[in-house]
């Protein structure tokens, strides 16, 4: 199945209290998307973050970027940072599929993220400037 996780279905189902029980913290996200080595944003790219819970596609946040190539201040739960950090077994984080989708050039990206308690994550999103040249590439070749 797939739910929304703002959904009411969701929020009533044992997925959502089994997850949400687990990961009772708080992190950040911003995705900044851009094409020629970071010198151009993209505008218009959708992006998708989910996770696969017990065979469920939960969507936590479907959106785009804006014309600085930006979104941010996504909210999304994570685990809930231990008190004390004397080991990297300590460092506990949740992680999320991000689906990046330029629809102008029909092009897809995905990423795994993770995402910290009380942190701001950010994710670069990149498109190399040789998969945003229009047309086939077997015809720029002939």
């Amino acid at each position: 199945m797939e739910y929304y996780f703002d959904s009411e279905e969701f929020k009533a189902s044992s997925l959502y209290k089994t997850f949400i029980n687990v990961n009772n913290g708080k992190g950040i996200l911003k995705v900044e998307a851009s094409t020629a080595q970071d010198a151009y944003p993209l505008e218009n790219v959708e992006i998708i973050i989910s996770k696969m819970i017990n065979g469920n596609k939960v969507i936590f946040y479907q959106g785009f970027t804006n014309d600085s190539g930006i979104i941010d201040g996504i909210v999304l739960p994570t685990r809930k940072m231990k008190k004390d950090v004397n080991d990297v077994s300590d460092i506990i984080f949740t992680t999320y599929d991000l689906l990046a989708k330029y629809p102008k050039y029909n092009i897809e990206k995905i990423y795994d993220v993770s995402i910290f308690d009380d942190i701001k994550v950010i994710q670069p999103v990149t498109f190399p400037v040789t998969e945003l040249i229009e047309g086939d590439r077997d015809e720029q070749q002939g």
